[in-house]
């Protein structure tokens, strides 16, 4: 079934993408999209330190994120870790929320589903310890 709204025009006024465009996306480039909204929500980091950009660019996938084509849509399995103190559940429904509108508004692909797994919970950070001052200093 054919949307009946065209899609809005672009800053340029060139029609944007439509469903009917035969595009394929490579998966290294839904894997950066996944772990740069991920990156986006407060607390949470994926379970592997991210790859840098040469290594997205050059097709070395992340871990922590698996992107699984389907016949309806995408797939997303991510593995984080999450800062202590946070609402699990609460910040995981951020984090697929986050994840399934990023994929979504930037390819135009459905994304299925967004399955969350916390895999460890990091310590809070120490607060830095004030310097120590000794009552002798400056006595000779």
């Amino acid at each position: 079934m054919r949307d009946p709204d065209p899609p809005p025009p672009s800053p340029t006024g060139a029609p944007l993408a439509t469903r009917d465009l035969d595009l394929d996306i490579a998966q290294d480039v839904l894997y950066g999209i996944a772990q740069l909204a991920l990156e986006g929500v407060h607390g949470v980091v994926p379970a592997s330190p991210p790859a840098r950009m040469g290594e997205l660019l050059t097709g070395r996938r992340t871990k922590g994120i698996e992107i699984e084509r389907t016949g309806d849509g995408l797939v997303v399995n991510l593995n984080v870790h999450m800062r202590y103190g946070l609402e699990i559940p609460k910040v995981a429904a951020e984090v697929q929320q986050t994840v399934r509108e990023a994929i979504a508004s930037m390819t135009g692909m459905r994304v299925r589903s967004v399955n969350v797994t916390v895999e460890k919970i990091d310590p809070p950070e120490e607060p830095a310890a004030p310097p120590v001052v000794r009552e002798d200093a400056g006595r000779g």
